[in-house]
């Protein structure tokens, strides 16, 4: 079914962008409640960066893979400050880190600190994330499944723009409604998912630790 969106000169994007899904009907949310709240208005957009250097101690990079429905699944080892390579962002636990490119990957997490060999090294992750930080000191764990709902990875999959790689823009994403009935509820989905990472990380390291214990056998 073709959609159709009328837009008047005056309320064209600036600066008069005419790129047709910019104002694709499907990017505005549909929610039952009228009272919500932007995103924007409970996180910033972190965009400190960080380059390649040889003073700069040792980091773990978080490339778009190493993040997959909601948890952070990287088991490499932390980088010199000279092999981190093209420039990242700078991530600290209690993040929230969500990919733009191919919503449908859903490459969303919560940065924890119990993440496999990234203790005590500062963790950095690609551009292509959008760093989700809390305004305050309020956990912003719950923004996870808020970001992985169907309602959302449509409205983020329909924000998608460019041609080769299209990514979708922070706008579309600092401006998503989040209803009042969610945000309060906000600790109690936090502590839910904070606790499921924590059971991940438990279940991955009583695996590692049964790999290690083969490999004592086996050598």
């Amino acid at each position: 079914m073709a959609l159709i969106s009328i837009q008047s000169k005056t309320h064209l994007a600036s600066p008069v962008i005419l790129a047709p899904e910019r104002y694709d009907p499907r990017r505005q949310i549909k929610t039952q409640e009228n009272e919500v709240v932007e995103l924007g208005k409970i996180v910033i957009s972190v965009k400190k960066i960080v380059k390649s250097s040889v003073n700069l101690g040792n980091f773990f990079v978080l490339d778009t893979s190493d993040a997959r429905e909601g948890i952070v699944i990287a088991r490499k080892q932390s980088l010199l400050g000279t092999e981190i390579g093209s420039t990242k962002k700078e991530v600290k636990s209690g993040d929230v880190i969500i990919s733009r490119l191919r919503p449908y990957l859903r490459q969303v997490a919560f940065i924890d600190e119990e993440i496999p060999n990234a203790n005590g090294t500062q963790i950095l992750c690609s551009t292509e994330f959008f760093v989700l930080r809390s305004i305050d000191n309020r956990s912003i764990a719950f923004l996870v499944p808020f970001l992985l709902s169907n309602a959302i990875q449509e409205v983020l999959a329909a924000s998608q723009e460019g041609g080769h790689h299209p990514r979708f823009i922070e706008s579309a994403l600092l401006t998503l409604p989040i209803p009042k009935s969610l945000l309060s509820q906000r600790s109690l989905i936090s502590e839910v998912v904070r606790n499921s990472v924590q059971m991940y990380r438990a279940s991955e390291k009583s695996m590692s630790n049964m790999v290690e214990k083969i490999n004592a056998m086996l050598s």
